[in-house]
């Protein structure tokens, strides 16, 4: 039965993000296609695009199922439900985990197989990838923040925290020595501080959901 639950909740929050998902992925399609333009111009617009809808992807998903839920006072009907705290956090997070990927995956690996296959720009591999994470470490965190504070200031205040943050990594990158160089590489040259960035993009996506996990499992009013 609660097993039931935690699968309807899951399928609630993608029905009522319908919009939200199908908009973006119609974004992030269009900019992996733009791509096969061989255009310059298009393709850094195309590589934008997609950057833009990832972080609108993991900033509007949250928002909508989790957020908004208790400020639309739903979330006291859902716990009334035969369904632990646990389960419910079982439910967010795969909802939202699950729904991120769908998008994420597809539209971050698109691009880099596209610049790969062009043989040319192989160089530009490592940014990419650091690039696609970014949203990706957002989106945890401010799930994890969303979930665990169940207060709406908290979270707008970590999501505008991570979308400012984006633009200090981009300076903090273009200050690695040689970065531009290697960037200019027809081969992707994976520097020690590029290789920390994606780690430490890594670890904070499965530390956000863990710590999500346990201090949840501390909570005895989720009301």
């Amino acid at each position: 039965m609660t097993r039931s639950l935690v699968l309807r909740l899951m399928f609630k929050d993608w029905y009522l993000s319908r919009a939200i998902l199908v908009v973006i992925g119609a974004v992030g399609a269009l900019s992996v296609a733009a791509l096969y333009l061989r255009d310059t111009f298009t393709g850094i617009m195309g590589m934008l695009a997609a950057l833009v809808a990832t972080i609108f992807l993991g900033i509007l998903m949250p928002s909508h199922t989790i957020v908004n839920e208790r400020a639309r006072q739903n979330l006291a009907f859902v716990m009334s439900l035969p369904i632990s705290a646990a389960q419910y956090t079982t439910a967010k997070i795969l909802a939202n985990l699950l729904a991120f990927l769908a998008l994420w995956l597809p539209i971050a690996s698109g691009i880099l197989w596209t610049v790969a296959s062009a043989g040319v720009h192989g160089g530009t591999i490592p940014l990419i990838v650091v690039a696609a994470l970014a949203p990706f470490a957002g989106f945890a965190i401010f799930v994890a923040v969303a979930i665990v504070t169940e207060s709406a200031p908290l979270a707008t205040g970590t999501m505008a925290a991570c979308n400012v943050a984006y633009s200090f990594v981009w300076l903090f990158i273009s200050r690695i020595p040689g970065f531009w160089k290697d960037l200019a590489s027809p081969v992707a040259i994976w520097s020690r501080p590029m290789q920390s960035i994606v780690a430490g993009e890594i670890a904070a996506v499965v530390l956000a959901f863990a710590l999500t996990f346990y201090f949840q499992s501390k909570k005895t009013d989720f009301i």
